[in-house]
């Protein structure tokens, strides 16, 4: 299954935050640096594609569908980020390079890097 990375992006970030605290759009806006009414439309469409699902407060919560792509999405970017790093590049370069490197790379293709990682 194909997605956009735009969603892949909401999708880690909501993984990681919900990892240390309830999640709203306004948590997800300030982590993104987006504004509130743009995470409120991406929201929207997460919700309408199965991603997430958002409560009477608002509350953000990933769906089995959403948290497996947003953990394979996270999963991408630490290996990433830990190779670069390990490579000697600096760690503000390999963090943004890892952001982009994440979602490139076919599945298949991480699978076999990760044998040599």
């Amino acid at each position: 299954m194909k997605i956009k990375q735009s969603a892949e992006d909401y999708l880690k970030t909501i993984y990681i935050l919900s990892k240390t605290q309830e999640v709203h759009g306004a948590t997800i806006a300030e982590a993104m640096g987006f504004s509130r009414p743009t995470v409120s439309v991406a929201l929207k469409n997460l919700e309408k594609k199965g991603y997430v699902t958002l409560d009477k407060e608002r509350a953000v919560t990933l769906t089995d569908l959403g948290r497996q792509i947003a953990q394979c999405t996270y999963e991408r970017n630490i290996a990433f980020q830990n190779l670069l790093t390990s490579l000697g590049v600096d760690d503000e370069i390999a963090r943004e390079d890892a952001c982009r490197l994440e979602h490139a790379v076919s599945p298949e293709s991480f699978a076999a890097l990760k044998k040599i990682m």
